[in-house]
């Protein structure tokens, strides 16, 4: 039957094939089989084949090793099985052995003691616990798990079965020509591991997924032991690799969601160091970045925040920072151009919620490496880690090593070449907090002040020091003016003009006289103060002045909270005279009607004042006036979301007006990114309007009047179109 003698000829290697198949499609069912949910036959079906073939080996040495030599029959029959196993039966050899591992694999984690004893003799196991891992239950995979691991009959003939079958592949001399199929079903089953703990950030999982693939590693080993490299050493080095590439894929939400997402980083850290690709994870972050944060719908908040993360993730992955250089280098270029960026540094250093302001608070007391540097830079002096050697990259990255040793705070202040910036904003910070404290409490505001000077250095923080000094003198000369309960209904805080540089830019003084009721405080606190230090004089700043007063008209009161001087001055105005012209009131005040209108229409829009022709009154609560008094209510209600923009100087109209041109770029902001925050609006306007000078207080005003105007709906904050 086996005439081996011609065997290296392709004619009669393939009438030696058609004859094998015939006689083993005659004797079995054959290696064809499908994956069915319902029962395991294809198992059974694998191993009966094997049998088949391995039947016929026996019949083929027995007939053809007296004919031919005993190497021309080894090379017929190595010939012989090379062409058994074409592309059709090395895929449903794939197939069965990837499911076959799988379930294996299943079962060592959730039967571990008979797979122990089952498995007796082949391999050894290693126990470990995975509480991340999340497979899908719902596949036919599965199934067939469930199926074999419902008794132990089932499971024993499974196992039996599977060990039965790798034994025949090893006699049959089949091995040699499975390495691939071998390693495309075990990428398969690493494939499906790694997946599987996808998005889960908050555990270790890589080392789980070691333990289990090394399960699987340890019976290939024994079971199919391949000709050169083990799949142990195989395994591993997939495993890696493809974890690596499963959290380079979500680094940009891993770092988004650090400290939670600390796990992730170290597991990654772990890939790192195995196969050096520092390089490489860098560079693609860096591109995830500048096409998913650096865009102006992006809120220069968020970029600080995004960068920060960045920072403390990749010095866990990269203690030498080359990867921090290559990713910060786009975003501080970035944030160079954005206008707000200092302001929204220094708001992270002051507020007792940022990490910014714990990293302030836990820093030393030694500013001796402080002073000096240009760029404020604090290295740090964790010695804990053993030194290494500086990779071969960060050679090209580095130009020197004072920003790849700085601390968080020391990058966001090296993003400009001078930190005085930083110290100006500071001040100006200050100044609006303690001018905003009618009680004179600067306890908070000195322990910002003292760990700011650990950072920039005492000798920049002069002027907040003199600030403070002024607000503590501003509160004994206070207790000294006030003599009696009456008079500490109001508070003065006097400033050094020099010191307060912000506040004298931005400070206007206002031209009116002030009713006798409010100008007799000031005189006295005047007299007071001229006595306590007669070189100096009081130059009254009413712009900077803030006022609460409660109106009663005809049996009703009306609380109003910061009300400027100006606007007090014409309610007491009124107060003698109910009805007047523009004009009366611009001449009992003193000043312009243009200066007055502004003032007169903010009580008109709380309901104290109503307009009769050409003239104000004010409203009186009648049968006839009952719609007026509940509108007027509404109004007042509504008063702390409303903007002083009609109270403001004359200048004020001018700024509406301008914002009124800019409200074709808010349409189209909010058509082509939906529903935005006040922030999001001010900063994409300072991206496309170059030099636009418009604040967030005044933005919030002209927004505010487009929602009254009904162009605009406001809901949780975010502002959407009609």
């Amino acid at each position: 039957m086996y005439n081996v003698c011609d065997v290296v000829s392709d004619n009669a290697l393939s009438a030696l094939v058609q004859q094998v198949k015939a006689h083993v499609k005659n004797g079995s069912s054959g290696v064809g089989f499908a994956v069915h949910n319902d029962n395991t036959t294809m198992f059974d079906s694998m191993l009966s084949y094997l049998q088949d073939i391995s039947t016929i080996q026996h019949d083929f040495e027995q007939h053809a090793m007296p004919v031919a030599s005993k190497a021309n029959a080894q090379m017929a029959w190595n010939a012989l099985i090379c062409r058994m196993f074409d592309d059709a039966t090395m895929q449903q050899v794939q197939e069965w052995l990837y499911i076959s591992l799988y379930c294996l694999s299943r079962l060592i984690k959730t039967h571990s003691s008979e797979m122990g004893h089952l498995l007796q003799g082949f391999t050894e196991l290693t126990n470990y616990e995975d509480d991340a891992s999340c497979e899908d239950t719902e596949s036919d995979v599965f199934a067939i798990y469930e199926q074999i691991s419902r008794d132990s009959n089932a499971m024993s003939s499974f196992v039996s079965a599977f060990i039965h079958s790798c034994k025949l592949l090893v006699e049959i001399r089949a091995l040699a020509y499975l390495q691939i199929t071998i390693k495309q079903a075990v990428d398969r089953i690493i494939e499906d591991k790694v997946q599987s703990h996808a998005q889960q950030w908050e555990v270790p999982c890589l080392e789980a997924i070691c333990a289990e693939m090394s399960n699987i590693a340890t019976m290939l080993d024994a079971l199919l032991p391949p000709p050169t490299q083990s799949h142990l050493k195989y395994v591993e080095d997939q495993v890696y690799t493809q974890f690596a590439q499963l959290r380079v894929h979500e680094l940009f939400g891993i770092i988004i969601d650090y400290p939670d997402s600390k796990a992730a980083i170290d597991d990654l850290r772990l890939c790192v160091q195995r196969h050096r690709s520092m390089c490489k994870i860098a560079y693609s972050l860096r591109a995830s970045i500048q096409e998913r944060l650096l865009h102006p719908g992006a809120t220069t908040s968020d970029i600080l925040t995004q960068y920060i993360s960045a920072i403390r993730c990749l010095r866990l992955l990269d203690p030498s920072s080359t990867m921090l250089e290559i990713v910060a280098r786009p975003i501080r270029e970035y944030l160079r151009t954005r206008d707000n960026t200092v302001s929204c540094i220094v708001q992270d250093m002051v507020s007792e919620e940022s990490g910014l302001f714990e990293d302030m608070a836990n820093q030393t007391s030694d500013t001796s490496a402080v002073n000096g540097r240009a760029e404020g830079v604090v290295f740090d002096e964790d010695c804990s880690q053993p030194w290494e050697p500086l990779p071969v990259e960060a050679k090209t990255i580095y130009k020197t090593a004072q920003r790849r040793d700085a601390d968080v705070l020391s990058l966001l202040v090296s993003i400009y070449d001078t930190q005085d910036i930083f110290v100006d904003e500071f001040e100006a910070y200050l100044a609006k907090q303690l001018l905003n404290s009618v009680d004179f409490d600067t306890e908070r505001e000195i322990k910002q002040v003292e760990m700011m000077k650990l950072r920039f250095g005492a000798e920049a923080l002069e002027r907040c020091e003199v600030m403070l000094k002024d607000v503590a003198d501003s509160k004994r000369i206070w207790h000294n003016a006030n003599t009696n309960e009456a008079d500490n209904a109001y508070s003065t805080l006097v400033i050094s003009r020099q010191f307060w540089q912000q506040q004298q830019q931005t400070a206007t003084n206002e031209q009116f006289v002030l009713p006798p009721q409010m100008s007799y405080v000031r005189d006295r606190f005047a007299k007071t103060f001229e006595a306590l230090r007669p070189a100096r004089k009081l130059d009254w700043r009413d712009s900077q002045s803030l006022l609460d007063i409660c109106i009663e008209v005809q049996g009703r009161s009306i609380k109003v909270n910061d009300v400027r001087p100006a606007q007090a001055a014409v309610l007491f105005a009124f107060q003698e005279t109910p009805r007047m012209s523009l004009h009366e009131v611009a001449q009992v005040m003193e000043s312009s009607e243009d200066f007055v209108l502004p003032r007169v229409r903010f009580w008109q829009t709380r309901g104290v004042l109503r307009e009769a022709g050409n003239v104000f009154e004010t409203v009186e609560v009648s049968p006839d006036d009952v719609a007026d008094d509940n509108r007027a209510q509404d109004m007042v209600s509504n008063s702390d979301e409303e903007e002083e923009e009609e109270a403001g100087p004359p200048e004020a109209d001018a700024q509406s007006e301008a914002l009124r041109m800019h409200f074709n770029y808010i349409v189209g902001m909010l058509t082509n990114f939906g529903p935005l925050p006040l922030d999001r609006i001010h900063s994409m306007l300072g991206m496309f309007i170059p030099g636009d000078t418009t604040t967030p207080d005044e933005l919030r005003a002209f927004l505010t009047q487009m929602v009254r105007e009904d162009q605009l709906d406001m809901s949780g904050g975010m502002y959407k179109l009609k």
